[in-house]
């Protein structure tokens, strides 16, 4: 995967701003062939919104540009995506999501509600995403 490395430190670096004005450290870009085509960082605190994780956000700001259907899309983000964000992942067919930081409570590829992984989903969310985690 060419440019990961650059990719995972520009997350990094979304994840920071966002800690400084107080919300989780969590930051996200979505890569089509090489390139970003949305970045986001995490925005709940800020937006008083729960449903702006930065997966989210990035997935709202690339729909703009790429439609529903994300398929051949890599999501990087600081850390792994929760339940309600691999919902959204999986119901924009992303293929690929590379994270760097586990989730120790529900996350979508590592907990018993895997469902970035799953088989066992409805037929139209189309085949599991391969899920990539690189180390610190």
């Amino acid at each position: 995967m060419k440019n990961a490395k650059d990719f995972m430190a520009r997350c990094e670096a979304l994840a920071v701003h966002a800690a400084a004005k107080g919300n989780s450290a969590v930051g996200s870009l979505i890569v089509v062939n090489n390139k970003i085509v949305a970045e986001a960082e995490e925005a709940g605190f800020t937006k008083e919104d729960v449903s702006c994780h930065a997966e989210m956000e990035v997935i709202r700001k690339a729909r703009k540009k790429l439609g529903k259907d994300m398929s051949g899309a890599i999501l990087f983000t600081t850390k792994e995506p929760c339940i309600m964000c691999s919902y959204a992942i999986r119901f924009h067919k992303i293929s690929t999501v590379v994270f760097k930081e586990k989730s120790v409570e529900l996350g979508g590829a590592n907990s018993t509600y895997n469902l970035l992984t799953s088989d066992n989903v409805p037929e139209s969310w189309g085949p599991p995403v391969q899920c990539i985690h690189v180390e610190a």
